[in-house]
């Protein structure tokens, strides 16, 4: 008997040994791995620039974020600053909790090719907000109605920090009515007050009441709908407005600002507003001219955001930025410039990324010049994306240029694998990679598209080189992953004979050509599959630039690998544009009648791969409050309507590779259109990007930041002297390269504008000629009625043709006209 308790207590004791034993072995290696792994996660740093603002009699406007390191000022053109006759400015000073040492300012010429005048400011007071107050006195001789670079740069925590305005001396502009119009307009809307004064300034016509979306209104939205309807919103932080035009006849602004309204659930929901104004200023009122709102949620968690149909955006734009691993059973999405993550009804929600901090936000981080794209989501959960643009906070705080990202699931942290630093403008820049940025699976290459030329980037070395280049507008395609690009290598868009299609994840080249009869062009990609279409050379009219018809006779679809899925071979007809719709194109076609083309039927190519669509994507969903709300469907019932709802983190010592890529300095001469506040489009002549601002309402800047054509900026009447006009203009010949060798300027051929449109180089003394059908005249001026003033070639006198007169004259020869700009008339 005591040999058996002796045996047992001996077990026990073992046990409780070894017990101890495999405890403290499990407490030693959770340390020594732990030593061996630390946790290096952390949430992004917050912002720490201070903002300028300029002062208008004690208001606020053009509110201006610092950059790390000097800009080049060919890029500059978010906000223009006016300097009246005294020549001195007030500018406001947030520091938040940075310390600011020094202040200085430097004007610039408009290409920053000559500096004015560099002067510091001795004179710093801080005001009861405990913002700093300075006035900057501009000493400089600056000409009237000339635009300038105001380069504004501030010591602060030991860092120089670099913000920009353009400048404009010119007395008489209405600033201070501008202002009171604008922050009246926005605030009646929030608060629901003067109603009437509201019904006087906007347009109601035949599209009011069409769309009930809080999303996107404008001048043609009712006063109730303006009123924001009956989601009855308050003020979370008021704007600050931007002024990003001014002339003597219109000024445009842009206001952010950000409201809340407490949804049908009784949870608090916040939106992003951005208003632009375009307004004239008369004796008695200042007139709206144009007015567009767009409204964005912020994605709330603590709201019903997943629901039985899909994950429910709210107020947003349909165009959502989304991507779904190989299985789809995982979702990446862009709300409001917030990357998330959501495991399908796998309980699990994730904010990958975003700016904007969770409590506290203020104009830094809430900036809006910047820009998420989604390269690839693995069935992990893992997710490779971009950050383009202006970096409000974190590492690269204040830097302009592309951050290319890993989020790795499994530890919810997002590291940094490689920078851009570039001086390419937030607005082209977004362009640029909307079109083209892509990561091999590998992770060895960076393939990307600046400025006309796509780079490969090393991501372990930093070593990049330009692979193609000349990439010119309207001559390049890439595919839906960027994974194929497709580009003509004479980079000509009527006049080119060899496509080529590189796949970058296997470096492999095809090509297509026509022969000597042909010309041909890539149009788009439906997903992975090239779209390119082939004319005949004698058909093609390339008379007037930026009027081209190039009428295809054929359009062929092919693989990534080159192969021919299909052709397209209209009979009895041309196609002249395609425009691509998800899975279906859209083609306009053309005839030929009594020797023109002539618009006839469309039709449509719908691509057979469209089973995913149906359940995929997005949709929309009528809410009594929010009006229409944007779905994005999952392609399956989601039952697990309360997830865990996570905060991603960064790795801190990832430190990804910088490079940075210098300004192309042969970069394809383009014509750019603003509108609505912002770079809507470039275009390569400028007859083109004309129609375009008029269609959206904007203005055309060349490459030179020249005004080009401004809508609606025209004097009642104009006559330019004789002796102000250029000889060779006199002569009344319509070759642009003779035209442009004589008077060593820019010629723009206008064919395809419509008088009133060309009237405008008119009205900044630049005469035009124009075609008739025996010859051609020039236009010199114009009275209040509409009468034109003519001169014939050769001739010294001028006269006056009636306004139909000279609409029947210029139509019977095609509408051609011709003008010069950079004059100094």
């Amino acid at each position: 008997m005591q040999n058996i308790l002796k045996t047992v207590r001996n077990l026990v004791i073992h046990v409780v040994v070894l017990l101890l034993v495999f405890v403290i072995a499990v407490y030693v290696f959770a340390r020594v791995l732990n030593q061996a792994t630390p946790n290096t996660s952390e949430a992004m740093a917050s912002a720490t620039f201070p903002l300028v603002y300029m002062q208008d009699d004690g208001v606020s406007y053009n509110c201006l974020h610092g950059y790390a390191y000097e800009m080049d000022v060919n890029y500059i053109r978010d906000t223009v600053t006016i300097l009246d006759a005294s020549h001195e400015l007030d500018i406001l000073i947030d520091p938040f909790d940075s310390n600011v040492e020094s202040l200085s300012y430097e004007v610039l010429t408009l290409d920053g090719s000559e500096s004015l005048e560099n002067t510091s400011v001795l004179n710093l007071t801080t005001n009861d907000d405990g913002c700093l107050e300075a006035t900057l006195t501009i000493q400089n001789q600056m000409l009237l109605n000339q635009e300038y670079i105001l380069k504004i740069q501030v010591s602060a925590g030991g860092r120089e920090i670099y913000f920009y305005t353009r400048l404009l001396l010119e007395d008489g502009l209405h600033l201070d009515e501008y202002l009171d119009f604008v922050t009246g307009f926005y605030a009646k809307c929030v608060n629901k007050t003067d109603q009437d004064s509201l019904g006087v300034v906007v347009e109601p016509d035949d599209t009011t009441g069409t769309s009930q979306t809080l999303a996107s209104m404008d001048i043609h939205d009712t006063v109730d709908q303006l009123m924001w309807g009956s989601l009855n919103p308050q003020i979370a932080y008021k704007p600050t407005p931007s002024l990003v035009d001014i002339n003597g006849t219109t000024a445009s602004f842009v206001l952010n600002y950000r409201i809340s309204a407490v949804d049908d659930e009784g949870v608090t929901v916040t939106y992003n507003v951005r208003e632009f104004y375009r307004l004239r200023y008369t004796d008695t009122r200042v007139y709206l001219l144009d007015f567009t709102r767009t409204t964005d949620q912020i994605f709330n968690t603590e709201s019903t955001v997943l629901e039985s149909g899909g994950i429910n955006l709210g107020i947003t734009d349909s165009d959502v930025e989304y991507a779904f691993d190989e299985d789809k059973s995982i979702v990446a999405f862009v709300q409001e410039n917030e990357l998330w993550t959501y495991v399908i009804n796998g309980g699990k929600l994730t904010r990958v990324f975003g700016f904007p901090e969770e409590e506290d936000v203020d104009y830094r981080d809430s900036y809006d010049q910047n820009n998420i794209k989604i390269l690839s989501v693995d069935e992990n959960g893992d997710v490779w994306y971009v950050v383009s643009g202006y970096m409000n906070r974190g590492g690269h705080e204040g830097e302009n240029g592309v951050a290319i990202y890993h989020y790795e699931a499994s530890s919810t942290t997002s590291e940094e694998l490689l920078f851009v630093r570039t001086m390419e403008a937030y607005d082209s820049l977004k362009l640029d990679i909307d079109d083209l940025v892509y990561l091999t699976d590998d992770g060895q290459d960076c393939y990307i598209l600046l400025e006309n030329i796509v780079y490969r980037i090393d991501m372990a070395t930093g070593e990049y080189e330009g692979v193609i280049t000349g990439v010119n507008t309207g001559c390049y395609a890439s595919s839906e992953s960027n994974r194929y690009f497709s580009w003509l290598s004479e980079g000509e868009r009527y006049d080119s004979q060899t496509l080529y299609t590189i796949d970058f994840e296997t470096g492999e080249t095809w090509e297509v050509t026509c022969s000597d009869s042909e010309r041909i062009r890539p149009l788009c990609y439906m997903e992975e599959n090239l779209v390119y279409g082939t004319a005949m050379l004698a058909d093609i009219d390339s008379s007037s630039e930026g009027s081209e018809v190039f009428p295809m006779y054929m359009l062929v679809i092919t693989s990534g690998s080159g192969e021919t899925i299909k052709k397209y071979t209209p009979s009895g007809a041309y196609v002249t544009e395609v425009t691509q719709s998800n899975s279906l194109l859209m083609l306009t076609r053309v005839t030929i009648a009594d020797g023109e083309y002539v618009e006839t039927t469309s039709d449509t190519i719908v691509s057979t791969d469209t089973e995913d669509s149906v359940d995929y994507g997005i949709a929309t969903q009528t809410d009594d409050i929010k009006q229409t709300e944007i779905l994005l469907r999952v392609g399956t019932t989601i039952t697990d309507t309360n997830p865990q709802v996570i905060n991603g983190k960064f790795a801190s010592e990832s430190g990804g590779m910088t490079v940075e890529i210098s300004p192309n300095t042969e970069k394809e001469k383009l014509y750019y259109v603003y509108a609505g506040g912002s770079l809507d489009s470039a275009w390569p002549t400028a007859v083109e990007a004309i129609l375009r601002a008029d269609e959206m309402v904007g203005v055309v800047i060349n490459a030179e930041k020249e005004y080009v054509w401004e809508r609606g900026n025209t004097q009642d009447e104009v006559t330019i002297s004789l002796d102000k006009i250029p000889d060779i203009i006199k002569t009344g010949i319509m070759d642009v390269d003779i035209l442009e060798q004589s008077l060593q300027k820019d010629v723009v051929d206008l064919t395809g504008c419509s008088l009133d449109q060309v009237l405008y180089f008119v009205s900044e003394g630049k005469a035009v000629i124009a075609a008739t059908e025996t010859g051609s005249v020039i236009i010199t001026g114009y009275d209040d009625y509409g009468n034109l003033i003519l001169l014939n070639p050769g001739e010294e006198e001028t006269y006056y043709y009636g306004p139909n007169d000279s609409l029947a004259l210029f139509e019977a020869a095609g509408n051609r006209f011709i003008s010069y700009l950079n004059t100094d008339l």
